[in-house]
């Protein structure tokens, strides 16, 4: 296994390891004890320290996803293993967050993603591996448009943002002092969830945009 594809593999375990450290949240009174969140001078910064650690293992995801692939064109080594392990990891890192932010909620009692947005994002990958393993079986390798590489940097940086519960953008004041603390949160819910709908619109559009750019893949041969 080479350098790259080493990697691609910490990226795995990082997937595997934000899914546990965030599992510690379910364990009952977790989040009124000792996982509480953080107060600063009396201010509720709104995310606890299990929020902090799966912020900063996402990040860390996300940097090997970049260093990995760098280093495998820079130093031609471009492997089977690398391009099967490659997007694995990517989409296990980012379905994973989505699936775990699905199951949580707000101080309103609202879902910090909704499951219905975290399976149309699910769903969307198994469509495109499905395309990518059909033009497999025809011999053709099916190269990925910007579309995705947009989608892809929208939510690497969104996922850290709501693992801390929309900080920063809960520190935004939208008007007096008063209102801003009475809605603070219903602000954040608002404004997070509206650029989850953009990266679902772009990701569903890239999905869009790469069948109707290889839809032959999808024809039937005549025999």
């Amino acid at each position: 296994m080479n350098l790259p594809n080493k990697i691609t593999t910490i990226r795995l375990f990082m997937a595997v390891l934000m899914i546990v450290v965030f599992s510690l949240s379910y364990i009952p009174n977790a989040t009124s004890t000792w996982a509480s969140d953080f107060v600063i001078c009396g201010f509720n910064l709104g995310f606890n320290w299990i929020d902090l650690v799966c912020f900063v293992i996402f990040i860390v995801g996300s940097i090997t996803d970049a260093i990995d692939g760098h280093l495998a064109r820079s130093r031609n080594l471009v492997t089977n293993l690398g391009k099967f392990l490659d997007p694995l990891a990517d989409k296990f890192l980012v379905d994973s967050a989505f699936i775990l932010l699905s199951t949580r909620l707000d101080w309103y009692g609202h879902y910090q993603v909704l499951p219905f947005f975290a399976i149309l994002f699910i769903g969307r990958d198994l469509a495109m591996d499905g395309l990518r393993s059909l033009a497999a079986r025809q011999g053709k390798v099916l190269a990925a448009n910007i579309w995705g590489k947009v989608k892809t940097a929208i939510q690497m940086g969104l996922i850290p943002v709501l693992f801390l519960k929309g900080f920063p953008f809960s520190l935004l004041n939208f008007g007096s002092l008063e209102t801003w603390m009475a809605n603070r949160w219903e602000y954040t819910y608002i404004l997070t969830n509206i650029l989850v709908c953009v990266s679902l619109f772009v990701s569903l559009l890239s999905l869009f945009i790469y069948v109707k750019q290889n839809i032959t893949v999808l024809k039937e041969e005549n025999k």
